[in-house]
């Protein structure tokens, strides 16, 4: 029995660190990270939207596929349906950083895949040192059979003096028929309102005039 304890205490410890020593290795990329997202200019929105294929210029820093793999959290690159390691993606960009709050961060970063572009928030507690949450703001995917675009706005939307997040959707699809190809196109609108250091989604009470307000150009 006491040979069994050991060994189920000697297992615990060898567990713990090996959890202490991956999330060290963490923290210790972050810096590095970090390093390739310039300081964003301050201004009072800002657009995160996507080009077409020819239209789409380089902007901000190529960060290492490895290194940014390896730092962000998986769970969160997971989320990405057709990005989730560093074999898979082309080229990861990274494109700027700016404060949400004293103690929170967020980075832009772009991911890029034939052509397939992929635009997230990394939000980032500089108190705890840990990434805390992963936001889709601008996005092209799908295939023959449809697609979906997604662009972002961020800015003070309820006058609280915070940075708050507007996204749009558009998905286009496909469906053929006997005789006819039918095309649908189905809008929608996220209200993300920035409260106790993290996005809070909100209910968007008149979608018609969002989509007014903020359009989301088709590439179909």
């Amino acid at each position: 029995m006491i040979s069994q304890t050991r060994l189920l205490l000697f297992l615990l410890a060898a567990l713990m660190a090996l959890f202490a020593s991956c999330k060290q290795t963490t923290l210790s990329k972050a810096p590095r990270l970090f390093a390739y997202f310039p300081t964003e200019k301050p201004c009072d929105t800002l657009h995160m939207e996507i080009y077409q294929d020819g239209d789409a210029p380089i902007i901000g820093k190529s960060i290492p596929n490895k290194l940014f793999f390896e730092t962000v959290p998986k769970k969160f690159l997971k989320e990405v349906d057709y990005v989730v390691d560093s074999s898979s993606a082309q080229q990861v960009l990274g494109r700027s950083h700016f404060a949400l709050d004293e103690r929170t961060e967020a980075y832009w970063v772009e991911i890029r895949q034939f052509w397939f572009h992929h635009h997230d928030l990394l939000v980032y507690d500089k108190k705890r040192k840990i990434f805390t949450d992963r936001i889709t703001v601008a996005e092209l995917y799908g295939g023959d059979g449809g697609q979906i675009l997604t662009e972002s706005w961020l800015f003070d939307y309820d006058g609280d003096g915070k940075k708050d997040l507007l996204r749009r959707e558009l998905s286009h699809s496909i469906i053929p028929g006997e005789d006819t190809v039918l095309e649908r196109n189905e809008e929608a609108a996220t209200l993300l309102l920035w409260k106790n250091g993290r996005f809070e989604e909100q209910f968007v009470q008149d979608t018609a005039k969002i989509f007014k307000q903020f359009p989301i150009r088709s590439f179909w």
